[in-house]
């Protein structure tokens, strides 16, 4: 039986190797790591990059995220946009968020959300840091 804790931190690894990738691809201009903390704190999310908060949760089987996911990384959150990247055996990875976060004329909510792959995600990223830069 493989161990639980491993699993995850073996995911999370896997999740920041992908997001630092596609960050150095594109300019982004940030890199992530995993937080540590998160072992010893309550309420502190897996990954943090410019204005999200990520919990990562990899389990051998299933189709849905459970609620109690979602409401840890909303815990985790802060100001930041709560973003729940999970997986389960054989099947592809997910990413659950805000709709706001996809459409930015919705009100902030994060009890209203979204799944999608996390190719979709990450030009949602893309399009966000885009918009800042010319914002700015």
């Amino acid at each position: 039986m493989a161990d639980s804790r491993n699993k995850g931190a073996t995911f999370e690894r896997d999740i920041v190797k992908r997001i630092n990738a596609f960050a150095d691809e594109h300019a982004l201009g940030f890199t992530c790591k995993r937080n540590l903390d998160q072992y010893q704190t309550a309420d502190l999310c897996d990954i943090q990059i410019p204005r999200h908060s990520i919990e990562c949760k990899a389990y051998k089987s299933g189709w849905w995220y459970a609620p109690a996911w979602w409401d840890q990384v909303c815990a985790a959150c802060g100001d930041n946009t709560p973003v729940l990247i999970y997986k389960f055996n054989n099947k592809a990875i997910r990413v659950c968020l805000p709709l706001y976060a996809i459409n930015e004329n919705m009100a902030r909510d994060n009890s209203r959300t979204a799944v999608i792959t996390l190719d979709e995600w990450f030009d949602l990223l893309k399009e966000s840091f885009d918009g800042q830069r010319e914002a700015a």
